[in-house]
């Protein structure tokens, strides 16, 4: 019994990251997927917004199973009408042990893994 729990004492801790790392791979995918629906989108259209009434386009993946995904930058208005670029965060699902990290995708196919800590994001690419 004592070898058994001294088993499960060094695998469970592997095993936790392994699904950390799968479920952010999985968000990464999900990103990579939206970024390329926007590129087609800006192929087809030469703007990345929807014309009248001007908002983003619906993305085709919005959720994964431990992460919620949307545009993070400013909605297209009159006054950045021409704007040519956005951002796409993909954010922990509350729950999902993974809160503090959050997934951004922008126009040129960067993608960001921040970390937040005290209220502070610190994110490498």
């Amino acid at each position: 019994m004592a070898i058994l729990a001294i088993l499960l004492t060094l695998a469970v801790p592997g095993y936790l990251q392994y699904l950390q790392r799968a479920r952010m791979a999985e968000a990464r995918a999900a990103l990579m997927e939206n970024g390329h629906f926007m590129q087609r989108w800006y192929q087809l259209r030469g703007v990345y917004h929807q014309e009248g009434p001007l908002s983003w386009p619906p993305l085709p993946v919005l959720e994964t199973g431990a992460f919620v995904i949307g545009f993070s930058s400013e909605a297209p208005t009159s006054d950045n009408i021409d704007q040519a670029s956005f951002i796409i965060e993909a954010r922990a699902k509350t729950g999902s042990g993974l809160e503090e990290w959050l997934l951004k995708l922008d126009q040129d196919g960067n993608i960001r893994q921040c970390r937040q800590e005290d209220g502070v994001e610190n994110c490498r690419l």
